[in-house]
């Protein structure tokens, strides 16, 4: 189940300093980062451009600070969930619910120094006061959001699952074609040539197609022909 957590604050240099934080927090080897931030659409945005939509917020509005997290193991399972659409997603959802259009700005938290688990930091600018039954909408969010995450599991799952059947069923067709090929190999009649007209060796039997020299007097084979096309012209 995805985990949707709103907090906020009505102070632009408050806002800012969580901007900031979310931003720059260290990563897991407390390594300094900048993170991208992005908006609707998968569209980037500039840390600047954050700033400016916060200063230019008309008066009266209201910061919320959203956090989506995942299971680590049911929902982002191979940390391969679209968490863009996920937080455009939700936002979407928060918007219908209130009634308002919502800017938001966010960022992706790949692990930092106290969790290793993928998540999402959000500010969403809100115009006015919400009432306490509008408020209370916003606690089923996460509804939207596990729907959508359980969604994207699933599909993922099943687009891996087939990718892994395919692989096998193609290794097993080229294993069975190989096995094939080399039943023909072993089961193949071994050709023969003609005896060694030089010593006689293997007249009657034959010789190994494969031989080149005789295993009597170690004569070319290959001279062979020759040699009896001159014996007939001469009889």
């Amino acid at each position: 189940m995805a985990i949707v957590k709103l907090k906020y604050t009505r102070g632009r240099g408050a806002i800012k300093a969580h901007l900031r934080y979310i931003v720059h927090r260290l990563g897991k080897e407390q390594e300094k980062l900048t993170r991208d931030l992005f908006h609707h659409n998968y569209l980037s945005v500039t840390k600047q451009y954050a700033y400016d939509l916060i200063s230019g917020a008309p008066r009266g509005t209201v910061f919320y600070k959203m956090t989506i997290n995942f299971h680590p193991h049911k929902e982002d399972t191979h940390k391969d969930l679209d968490l863009h659409y996920i937080t455009s997603l939700t936002v979407r959802e928060m918007q219908l619910r209130i009634g308002r259009s919502v800017p938001f700005i966010a960022t992706i938290h790949d692990g930092h120094a106290k969790t290793d688990l993928r998540h999402i930091h959000a500010i969403c600018l809100v115009q006015g006061r919400l009432s306490k039954e509008e408020f209370a909408k916003l606690k089923t969010l996460w509804q939207t959001a596990t729907a959508e995450v359980r969604l994207q599991r699933r599909l993922r799952d099943r687009a891996q699952e087939r990718r892994r059947t395919r692989f096998l069923t193609q290794s097993q067709v080229l294993y069975q074609a190989d096995s094939a090929k080399e039943r023909s190999r072993r089961g193949k009649p071994l050709q023969m040539q003609h005896g060694c007209y030089h010593c006689g060796y293997g007249q009657i039997t034959g010789i190994p197609r494969y031989r080149h020299y005789c295993p009597s007097c170690h004569k070319p084979l290959n001279q062979e022909k020759t040699l009896r096309l001159e014996r007939s012209l001469q009889l």
